[in-house]
């Protein structure tokens, strides 16, 4: 039998909590982004630039949820 860590897995949803975020808020600057109203190209781009950052951060606290899960 499994014995279950309540501190591991509080830590596990609250990462993937955040990672639900990250991921909303990446959807989120995209539209902005792809929105037609939007017509200055450099705003676009850095609202682009950020749904690409949102991404990376998704990724990165995909990798932390494994480690916790993983190590602890």
């Amino acid at each position: 039998m499994k014995n279950i860590n309540p501190e591991k897995e509080k830590l596990v949803r609250e990462f993937k909590l955040m990672k639900e975020f990250e991921g909303w808020a990446g959807g989120f600057y995209r539209q902005v982004a792809l929105n037609p109203r939007v017509n200055d190209k450099e705003t676009k781009e850095i609202f682009e630039e950020t749904a690409r950052d949102e991404g990376r951060h998704a990724a990165i606290i995909q990798k932390l949820i494994n480690i916790i899960s993983n190590n602890l």
